[in-house]
């Protein structure tokens, strides 16, 4: 005989995303159904759908979790940091982290799009975007930027989205880098910094610059 388990209300939804998220790791997105969730953790085939219309609810579900956490992690990287210039990069650090441990989840927040609006995946994923904006906000407060914190925003999540693929894909085998996301996010935030920030004047610059526009 069949053993049914009983769930409270808020568990089983609790439950069917901690399942689905081992599904999603082992088996990938098409691997999800929650007619085989349900049925691994034992209730009643219709029980999922009192908490996911669908699949793609789930999905969407899993993304927002995802977007949280990822902002988590790149703020928790962020603790002790005084500067704009190292929160940039510990947050960065983060991102790649997080991309690093959790994959196939990674993939699903940017590779899967919903079939209609998902407003907690949304505003998920701008609260994780806003703490890149902040950070170089702070650098741009502090004079450490030669462009808008928008458009240094661009050029660092292109570098660290670009390079967290690479990295889950193994793709840097190709450059000789080890996938280390403390290695490779100190790397990059040399090459980002140096596109993004305000450099001094040097003295020699300087008196050049005097010179040409006395003649």
């Amino acid at each position: 005989m069949t053993t049914r388990k009983c769930y409270h209300h808020g568990d089983l939804r609790e439950a069917l995303l901690v399942a689905a998220e081992e599904q999603l790791r082992d088996e990938g997105p098409a691997g999800l159904s929650l007619r085989k969730l349900g049925r691994n953790l034992g209730v009643t085939p219709g029980a999922p759908y009192r908490h996911f219309e669908d699949k793609d609810a789930l999905l969407a579900a899993l993304a927002t979790i995802g977007f949280q956490r990822l902002r988590a992690m790149m703020l928790e990287e962020q603790k002790g940091c005084t500067t704009g210039k190292d929160r940039l990069r510990r947050g960065g650090i983060g991102y790649l982290k997080f991309a690093w441990q959790h994959p196939e989840l990674f993939r699903l927040m940017f590779g899967w799009m919903p079939t209609r609006e998902a407003p907690e995946l949304a505003e998920s994923g701008d609260a994780a975007f806003a703490v890149l904006v902040d950070m170089l906000q702070q650098c741009g407060r502090e004079g450490l930027l030669r462009q808008t914190a928008l458009d240094a925003g661009l050029l660092a999540w292109s570098a660290v989205h670009g390079a967290a693929f690479l990295m889950i894909d193994d793709g840097l085998r190709l450059c000789g880098t080890e996938p280390d996301p403390e290695v490779v996010g100190d790397r990059l935030h040399q090459s980002v910094w140096s596109g993004i920030a305000r450099h001094p004047v040097s003295v020699e610059t300087d008196k050049e610059s005097q010179a040409s526009t006395s003649v």
